[in-house]
């Protein structure tokens, strides 16, 4: 079997023009996802999920190139800020609740109060 070793390329001379591999709709998948993580930061499932899945987006719209797209870092970096300011968020709500209440039992049993004063009063 014989192998033609005149197509470009193959004989180490001119190489054949290779296409940008990124994936556009990949980027784009990757901004609106950040967008919405960003948006929904006080959200604290779905702020995690979208970001989650910007960064996964981003990271796949490298294709098979070396680098990623402008965008595609943009998205990243809102994504990882996402999550970021929701674990952060979340933290300060629980460090808010301990420091009010003492502990978490002290705020259940407060919260309890509550209802039963509410549920007291509608009858």
């Amino acid at each position: 079997m014989q192998y033609d070793t005149n197509q470009p390329g193959m004989d180490g001379g001119e190489s054949m023009p290779q296409g940008d591999k990124r994936s556009e709709p990949m980027t784009a998948a990757a901004i609106v996802f950040s967008i919405v993580a960003i948006c929904t930061i006080c959200c604290v499932y779905s702020s995690i999920i979208c970001g989650s899945l910007g960064i996964i987006f981003a990271l796949l719209s490298k294709g098979g190139e070396l680098t990623m797209s402008q965008n595609s870092k943009a998205a990243l970096t809102l994504s990882a800020i996402a999550i970021g300011l929701t674990v952060l968020l979340t933290a300060a709500s629980f460090a808010a609740v301990i420091l009010r209440f003492g502990s978490l039992d002290a705020f259940l049993k407060a919260y309890l109060e509550l209802i039963n004063a509410y549920s007291a009063g509608l009858q």
